[in-house]
């Protein structure tokens, strides 16, 4: 599955379980949930009602595909957040509750705790509940700059939840790949 179609799978099954969770915010929990533990489940994207298996499948997909960003040593995780097609209003706002979701998914069990992180990771993460908080302004309407403005939140985003997750997991288990070819 790709991006996309964990996107759409994770919206049409919120949409039918009449969750009013966005696609970002659940992979924001999820991603969150991760850098604390990264044997946690998906999150219930619904309360006390059955979850669709077409919601369960997107879930445990997604949950694989976060897993292999954040453990990629390319550093490929990306926030599922709407394609750059949608209007920009709508992508700043699914980027504030990506970081919301995050920020919840981080806290969710009770053992995380910001002061045991570097200074510098503290800093990403009082960086992501600003953002968690963001929207256009009336001095947004350069269409352009807003565009590259928001552009460079999602890499910030991006390269600060792998420095988290780097910070608070230890590498996978197994030879490096230097260690296998001796």
């Amino acid at each position: 599955m790709s991006q996309t179609d964990i996107f759409d799978a994770l919206q049409h099954g919120l949409t039918e379980a009449r969750s009013v969770q966005t696609p970002g915010e659940v992979h924001g929990t999820l991603t969150g949930m991760l850098c604390v533990d990264n044997k946690a489940s998906p999150p219930r994207a619904v309360d006390d009602v059955e979850q669709s298996e077409m919601l369960d499948t997107a879930l445990s997909a997604l949950r694989e595909m976060t897993l292999e960003g954040l453990f990629d040593p390319d550093l490929s995780f990306k926030p599922l957040l709407p394609d750059d097609d949608v209007a920009l209003e709508r992508r700043v706002q699914a980027l504030a509750r990506w970081c919301a979701g995050y920020l919840y998914g981080l806290s969710h069990d009770g053992t995380f705790d910001p002061e045991q992180l570097s200074a510098e990771v503290r800093e990403v993460v009082r960086d992501l509940t600003q953002l968690s908080r963001a929207g256009l302004t009336a001095e947004d309407s350069d269409v352009e700059s807003a565009e590259a403005d928001y552009a460079e939140l999602v890499e910030y985003v991006r390269v600060g939840v792998q420095m988290v997750f780097l910070e608070l997991q230890p590498p996978r288990e197994g030879p490096t790949e230097r260690e296998s070819l001796h």
